[in-house]
């Protein structure tokens, strides 16, 4: 499925151009593509919920030490 904001662009994207390409009106067309790629996307009514797994973040050894301080910087001459 492509990107969330793909959509809502390529719908934006569309109804400009049912709309004879006008200027100025971009805010007002992705808000209403916005609105739409949301009333397709929303999960049906009485859908089943399938929770996502949680993605789980290993850190390396070197990751988990404190960052140390960054050495003074020296004029130069």
């Amino acid at each position: 499925m492509a990107d969330f904001y793909d959509m809502v662009r390529t719908e934006a994207y569309l109804i400009w151009e049912a709309e004879g390409r006008p200027d100025g009106q971009h805010d007002r067309h992705w808000l209403a593509a916005l609105e739409r790629v949301r009333e397709r996307t929303a999960p049906k009514a009485g859908a089943p919920v399938i929770p996502l797994p949680l993605k789980r973040v290993v850190l390396s050894a070197r990751a988990r030490r404190r960052p140390q301080a960054a050495a003074p910087l020296r004029a130069s001459a």
